[in-house]
């Protein structure tokens, strides 16, 4: 949660505000105890000002009051951060709240700004107690003429009104009698100062001509004459009849006054005449049959619109669209042609019978082809009801059901081919269990035909001779076809050992489908030979066990589902025991489910590469691992496989050769101080040589007569400081030759790099090398062994001197030493010489151990320095020309102390 917090808001260079309050208790719960009351007290006040905009409804300005909330929520929460940031140094949090501080107050301040002059401009106390005490006389003298008013207008059939159309466009009844609670069911109050109310129960067709009637009789003041309707929330609809008269009144509004009638029962009986003349009309044109009524002799009388349309639509002329006062039978009889005489005259036959009464009614199907489609229509033939003999002939187009029929009848042809041919073997059976069909691939695989399994209780008894076995499979396949047929759900596949005609066994996945949708009757068994596949998975289990890796999957709630053999060899569990229990079990919580949830470029990172990881063994104790995982999907299930090693063994040998590197990287440092002997030891001798002068001086003047102080005291001091200059010497060599356990920390390269170059530096100006640093400022710091490190500075500083020990003397020694952030986001550091450089021979030898170019050096200075930048996890290279010099240069990643880049 630290490193969370760390990367997010930025504060590992910085330090809490505690250190500012020196830590003092007093002072810093003073600061504390006064923020956090301050930070309670803003955030009582929002909630205050909640209340009271919820009690008073009325309230003007309520978003006003919601922004003074936030900038008080926002001002506490400042305060709050003050709190925190003692111990906690969220600066950059702490300056973006209050940022939006600042945003929030802002826009309060300009919100209260344009909200002040309209504030003052509302109506003052005494304003308003003037105005109600005249709207009090004004309501008075208008309640007495409406009661005046309201007892004659109840004597009254309709409703009298007074209708106000104000200059904005509103509107309102200031006016209307008792009887608006029966026609309108509203009362007068619910339309005294709105009229809106009543103007929705208008009916939605009528409410677009209603308007224009009152504006146009508004503007030329001419009576108002209008019937609308009402509609009411139960869907019942009521007409009415307004007329009314308009006056102009003083303040520009309009002031009808007039009478509302109901008129609804008068328009119903017009709609009754109106309908019971278009009944028979509209029911025959409703119908899409093709429909003709006859009277008794046979002759048309009335057609419907399909069957006007049906006429058009074959060309046929106009004047013979309708064929009224033609006799069907008459066109039944002179249409007999070749193709289709039977069925015109099983046609007029029928109708003929139905008009005398021989048949109750009469049906026929025939086909009527055009020149362009096939169709096929279905005649039926009823007897008029009631006073007038007749009968009613409708023609039924059927070509769609024909056609649907006919690709029936091939589908199924096609479907049972398809079930011939296909490799997959299948079995039908009927409703009664009788095996109806098995094709030839059934009969393949299996060995049975139809004859020897005539039933579903014939093949249960050869496929399953084991009756216990038989019995299971039977109650499961029953049951299953209850699931689904009470479920409408698709028929489970079922696993089946199946004996074979010829004795032999075979595996198979067997399912079931339904011709018809509930799966009653005919049933499709299909049955998939898995036999093939079986032995595969037997033979990948087999490999599975016997793998010396721990192989363990598991899903993406983290429960394992399998694990193989080799897991109890590494974690003590057996294989069983771990099936349903949490991967955290075995491995730390660092799923690649957990990673993708915070993380889905790391956790696609860590898929398919090799990771070093900590189990956890039975007995609690650590279990060093190499961990790959292995990510897949099964029916859109994903799931995780860790395949992990125990490496205990290699990371014994690894911690072996660390060792060892330590041990022969302290015998080469003290090879090196052996070497840079003299050159220290003169570097030593300096301090020495001053701290016998300066006390030889301090002798004299004590001897004096009268000592001067002052001038003894500056010289004891530099003393003093010669001889702490010798103690550092001294503790760098020290602390440089001593054997000490691997321990790194962070450092700033640049300061390593001057402190190598503090042990050498007297052998480079023992030796005329002109030395030049290069160093980029502001690097970041790197997490290394700060001895180490050193060590590999020094030895190529060392190598490029005694390169340069071979240029003839008029030439001058130049040494560089660079560093810089590479684009890898790398530390490089570069040491640069102008000696005679490397030949390609000497290129390509010069990293191998043993190998040297001294006369007298071992050739292990190298290859221990590229050994300790390698286990820092960095490179070693170098650039050489001949007669040009050399670069030696080598890069650090730069890391935390978590080991994370």
């Amino acid at each position: 949660m630290q490193a969370l917090i760390d990367h997010l808001f930025n504060i590992k260079d910085l330090i809490p505000h505690g250190y500012c309050l020196s830590w003092s208790p007093a002072l810093l719960w003073l600061h504390v105890g006064s923020d956090l009351l301050i930070t309670l007290a803003y955030y009582s006040i929002p909630l205050m000002l909640v209340y009271f905009i919820r009690q008073r409804k009325d309230f003007p300005y309520p978003w006003l009051a919601a922004m003074f909330a936030g900038f008080i929520v926002a001002c506490g929460t400042t305060h709050l951060l003050s709190a925190i940031t003692i111990w906690m140094p969220l600066y950059w949090l702490d300056g973006l709240l209050k940022a939006l501080t600042a945003i929030i107050s802002i826009a309060t301040a300009v919100l209260m700004i344009w909200i002040i002059p309209r504030a003052l401009s509302r109506p003052s106390s005494a304003q308003l107690q003037a105005e109600i005490q005249q709207r009090k006389t004004a309501e008075t003298a208008q309640h007495e003429a409406f009661d005046r008013l309201q007892k004659i207008a109840c004597q009254l059939p309709g409703m009298v009104f007074q209708f106000r159309l104000r200059a904005d466009g509103s509107s309102c009844f200031p006016f209307a009698s008792e009887a608006i609670r029966d026609i309108f069911e509203l009362s007068p109050e619910d339309v005294r100062e709105d009229a809106s109310k009543a103007f929705a129960l208008v009916h939605p067709d009528d409410y677009g001509s209603i308007g224009p009637a009152i504006r146009k009789s508004a503007r030329n003041l001419t009576p108002w004459h209008h019937e609308y309707r009402l509609r009411f929330a139960d869907g019942t609809e009521r007409w009415l009849f307004g007329n009314a008269l308009p006056q102009r009144e003083e303040d520009g509004s309009m002031l009808w006054h007039g009478f509302v009638t109901d008129i609804s029962e008068r328009k119903r009986m017009e709609e009754k005449l109106h309908d019971s003349d278009a009944l028979n009309v509209s029911i025959l044109d409703s119908l899409t049959s093709r429909i003709a009524v006859l009277d008794a002799q046979g002759v048309i009388v009335a057609v419907n619109k399909a069957w006007r349309q049906f006429a058009k639509d074959n060309d046929l002329p106009e004047s013979r669209q309708n064929m009224l006062g033609l006799n069907y039978l008459d066109i039944c009889k002179n249409g007999c042609s070749q193709s289709h005489c039977h069925e015109v005259n099983a046609a007029q036959a029928g109708i003929a019978a139905v008009l005398a009464d021989e048949r109750e009614t009469f049906n026929l199907e025939y086909p009527c082809h055009s020149p362009t489609q096939q169709r096929w229509f279905h005649m039926n033939v009823l007897p008029l009801q009631g006073s007038h003999r007749g009968v009613v002939v409708s023609h039924e187009n059927i070509t769609e059901r024909k056609l649907m029929e006919d690709e029936l009848k091939a589908s199924e042809a096609k479907f049972r081919s398809i079930i011939e041919v296909s490799p997959v073997p299948m079995a039908l059976n009927d409703e009664q269990w009788n095996i109806t069909f098995l094709n030839q691939a059934f009969v393949q695989t299996f060995g049975y035909n139809v004859d020897d399994i005539p039933t579903v209780a014939d093949w249960q008894s050869k496929a399953y001779p084991d009756p216990d076995y038989r019995r299971w499979v039977d109650t499961t396949w029953q049951s299953a076809l209850k699931k689904t047929k009470q479920e409408q759900t698709d028929f489970p596949p079922m696993e089946l050992a199946i004996r074979c005609n010829n004795n032999n066994i075979k595996t198979v996945l067997a399912s079931a489908a339904a011709i018809h949708h509930d799966f009653a009757g005919v049933h499709l068994v299909i049955m998939y030979d898995i036999t093939q596949r079986k032995q595969i998975e037997a033979k990948l289990n087999s490999i599975f066990n016997a793998s010396v890796e721990g192989i363990i999957t598991f899903d993406m709630s983290n429960i394992i589902i399998s694990a193989n053999a080799a897991v109890e060899a590494i974690f003590g569990y057996k294989p069983e025991d771990l099936v349903g229990c949490n991967i955290n079990k075995l491995m730390p919580p660092a799923s690649p489910k957990e990673m993708s949830d915070g993380d889905s470029s790391q956790a696609a990172e860590s898929i398919g590469q090799i990771q070093e990881i900590e189990g956890i063994h039975k007995d609690g104790s650590a279990v060093p691992l190499d961990l790959s995982i292995a990510e897949f999907s099964i029916e859109n299930e994903h799931y995780f496989t860790h395949i992990v090693r125990d490496v205990s063994l290699r990371k014994h040998r690894e911690q072996q050769d660390k060792e060892h590197l330590d041990e022969l990287a302290h015998v080469t440092r003290l090879g090196l101080m052996g070497e840079m002997a003299s050159g220290i030891a003169h570097e030593v001798n300096q301090p020495l040589a001053a701290i016998s002068s300066y006390t030889q001086v301090s002798l004299n003047l004590i001897n004096t007569e009268h000592p001067d102080l002052v001038k003894l005291a500056e010289i004891l001091y530099k003393t003093q400081q010669q001889a702490l200059r010798a103690g550092r010497i001294i503790h760098r060599m020290r602390e440089f030759v001593k054997s000490h356990a691997k321990q790194r920390s962070t450092a700033n390269i640049n300061n390593l790099i001057h402190e190598a170059v503090g042990l050498c530096i007297d052998e480079l100006k023992q030796n005329d090398i002109r030395l030049t640093f290069e160093l980029s400022n502001n690097l970041p710091t790197i997490y290394v062994d700060h001895v180490q490190i050193e060590q590999v500075i020094i030895n190529l500083i060392r190598n490029s001197v005694d390169a340069l020990l071979n240029l003839p003397e008029k030439r001058q020694r130049q040494l560089t030493i660079h560093s810089r952030l590479t684009l890898n986001n790398d530390i490089q550091v570069r040491v640069k010489d102008n000696g005679p450089g490397l030949d390609e021979e000497q290129q390509q030898k010069i990293l191998t151990p043993f190998y040297t170019t001294k006369t007298d050096g071992m050739g292990m200075g190298l290859s221990i320095s590229r050994s300790l930048i390698e286990a820092h996890e960095g490179t070693l290279h170098f650039n050489s020309h001949s007669g040009k010099g050399t670069t030696m240069y080598f890069t650090l990643p730069i890391r935390r102390k978590s080991g994370t880049r």
